[in-house]
């Protein structure tokens, strides 16, 4: 069979439409991915590899057609520091487990309700982040850290707006990594320790396709992923305690961290019990600097500039701007 004829087959077999495939790759229509099954677009060695990975197959599977199941029974291994070496046929069982952190109590708008929940263009922001997930053919589950008082409103938002996906939502801590300690104890029951976990705020509702897609990929590989954008534009000094300007920070050395961040199921487990055997404090706001606090291997991958995080009321403005 052709390329493209092994494209499709394989898209079949994980009961994807065009449209499907054409999201989690960052295209903006199926046609895209009809050119590909017709054999009418070529494909660089970059975005076969996506493409292969995105199918949870080989690019010699979508080459040649000779079965994936036979690439994985020659022993190859992944590696993990915390878990040790895991078979490939292990980690193609993997589960991609959403977990949105709608924890946040900023109230300092006209609203005088939590970001996350007010609404743009009728629409809660939540809303919006839980559609990006629901919509993505990777993403097994969506489950929500909640606020205290608002975990009411997220079962008819699912309803309403079909998030399918939605499974479990789960109280908040006061800080956000306490929030995602919740989660994973509350998810441990159904997670194997090579499950993704994909940890990602409610207010940043531009997450996209690609970056999902993308992020999958560096946690499939390296066993995590935290996205991120380039600082090149900025001319960044460190304050002193007057405001004068100490050091200057070389921006090409510089990130922005975004979410998602992605971890192994497992890899966070033993963070969470490495922190409570040394009575670490848990204010963490993000994984990343938790994990860096406990000496935890980690992997960027990069993310989108128009990730935008909603912070202040202006935002909402520019959210509303950009939809």
């Amino acid at each position: 069979m052709s390329l493209g004829a092994n494209i499709r087959r394989r898209r079949l077999a994980l009961n994807l439409s065009q449209q499907d495939l054409a999201n989690a790759l960052g295209y903006k229509t199926r046609s895209s991915i009809a050119k590909l099954e017709k054999d009418s677009a070529g494909l660089s060695p970059d975005k076969l590899l996506s493409l292969a990975n995105t199918l949870h197959t080989t690019v010699d599977y979508l080459v040649t057609g000779t079965a994936p199941e036979s690439v994985t029974r020659h022993g190859t291994v992944v590696t993990d520091s915390t878990l040790g070496e895991f078979p490939v046929s292990q980690k193609d069982k993997q589960k991609c487990v959403a977990i949105i952190l709608a924890g946040g109590k900023n109230r300092v708008n006209k609203y005088s309700i939590p970001l996350q929940f007010v609404s743009v263009k009728n629409k809660p922001v939540i809303l919006y982040t839980m559609e990006a997930f629901q919509r993505h053919p990777l993403v097994d589950e969506i489950n929500v850290v909640c606020l205290e008082g608002w975990e009411d409103f997220l079962p008819a938002y699912a309803e309403t707006y079909g998030i399918s996906k939605l499974k479990d939502i789960i109280p908040a801590g006061d800080t956000g990594i306490k929030s995602v300690r919740n989660a994973v104890e509350w998810l441990s029951p159904r997670l194997s320790p090579y499950d993704i976990l994909i940890i990602q705020e409610a207010t940043r509702p531009f997450v996209d396709p690609e970056t999902i897609s993308n992020a999958i990929r560096c946690c499939k590989q390296y066993g995590s992923a935290i996205s991120f954008e380039r600082m090149d534009s900025l001319t960044p000094f460190l304050l002193g305690e007057e405001g004068e300007g100490l050091t200057h920070l070389p921006a090409s050395r510089l990130i922005n961290v975004q979410s998602p961040e992605l971890y192994l199921a497992g890899t966070l487990r033993q963070a969470f019990f490495d922190a409570a055997s040394v009575c670490h404090p848990m204010d963490e706001t993000i994984c990343s600097v938790f994990l860096h606090h406990m000496g935890k291997e980690l992997k960027f991958c990069e993310g989108n500039h128009n990730n935008l995080r909603i912070v202040y009321e202006d935002d909402l403005k520019l959210m509303e701007a950009l939809i």
